[in-house]
């Protein structure tokens, strides 16, 4: 008797596992408004409505990346895409600690998300400026959550890399979005240049403070690497606006600046990684002969959700390890 209860729990709690909750469809839904918005305004004027390129045009800054390095949006929306439906198509990750870290961060960051892009495409710069910061905190908030559970490279690459991806590229966009505020205003360019070097300083130290975190997730950091070498190119043939508003003098200045921040976060990259590898997981490594215990068999690609979970040194270690 007593084993057919403890079956029948079992089963009820195996059940209740692979059953869809509020975050999987909120998710959802919230990708889908998100890749309508941004394409159907953002991309494509929608309603007769200037473009993202348009504007960014219209109002360029002299730290505004160029324009092969917002394809990163192409990664963050197939990533985010499968980050949504997997939670549908695989029954065991519905509950997956991924989905319950992620909480309502995504959905939030999502409605901030719409909100900048309508204020941009109708020129309230103010506006945009703050649902930017929105976004810059939801994705932080979030991103910040996923790296406090243990995780396989699978369980990065499904749950924390869409959020975190997304989130490093927030963070470079609203130092942009912070720049365009005076260009919009018409400052003159010690005003734009000052702006500029805040920006470029709250970057750099942003990055060092993310690679100081534990556990570690080396993916922001990477990101603004990304988007500092789109700035840097940039200058190398700036705008005419740009040329028409700065010194040769100002635009060479930022452009070391730009080449010295971004030097500086790839070294802290590089030798975070091998800090990690080197330091980190050989100090968490076992003897051998000894017997993983339950915690360290669980895998989260294969795993329902326990709030209790166990943080790790980094994401990069346990996946290396796996």
């Amino acid at each position: 008797m007593a084993q057919e209860q403890s079956a029948t729990t079992n089963t009820t709690a195996k059940c209740c596992s692979c059953s869809c909750n509020k975050f999987n469809y909120i998710n959802l839904i919230a990708y889908l408004i998100n890749v309508f918005v941004t394409f159907a305004i953002g991309q494509f004027g929608l309603g007769g409505r200037p473009t993202n390129g348009e504007l960014s045009d219209k109002y360029p800054t002299i730290v505004t990346p160029i324009g092969l390095m917002f394809s990163i949006w192409g990664p963050i929306f197939i990533l985010q895409a499968l980050w949504a439906l997997w939670q549908f198509l695989v029954p065991s990750q519905r509950n997956s600690e991924g989905v319950l870290k992620t909480g309502w961060w995504y959905a939030i960051a999502v409605v901030f998300q719409c909100g900048w892009t309508f204020a941009f495409s109708w020129e309230v710069m103010w506006a945009s400026l703050v649902c930017m910061y929105g976004i810059c905190i939801s994705l932080v908030t979030a991103t910040l959550r996923l790296q406090t559970y243990e995780k396989t490279w699978k369980g990065y690459l499904l749950w924390q890399l869409p959020i975190s991806l997304h989130c490093g590229w927030i963070i470079a966009a609203s130092a942009v979005n912070t720049n365009v505020l005076p260009v919009f205003y018409e400052a003159d360019s010690t005003v734009q240049i000052a702006v500029a070097g805040a920006s470029l300083g709250v970057l750099v130290i942003v990055a060092f403070a993310w690679l100081k975190a534990y556990p570690v997730d080396l993916a922001p950091p990477c990101v603004l690497v990304w988007a500092l070498t789109g700035v840097y190119l940039a200058l190398e043939d700036p705008a005419d606006m740009i040329v028409a508003t700065f010194s040769e003098r100002q635009i060479t200045a930022t452009q070391y600046s730009v080449l010295g921040g971004l030097s500086l976060i790839a070294l802290g990259v590089v030798l975070k990684g091998l800090y990690v590898l080197c330091v980190q997981r050989r100090s968490k490594a076992k003897p051998r002969g000894t017997a993983p215990s339950s915690t360290e068999a669980k895998k989260d690609g294969d795993s329902t959700s326990d709030e209790e979970s166990p943080k790790v040194v980094t994401g990069l270690e346990d996946e290396a390890s796996a």
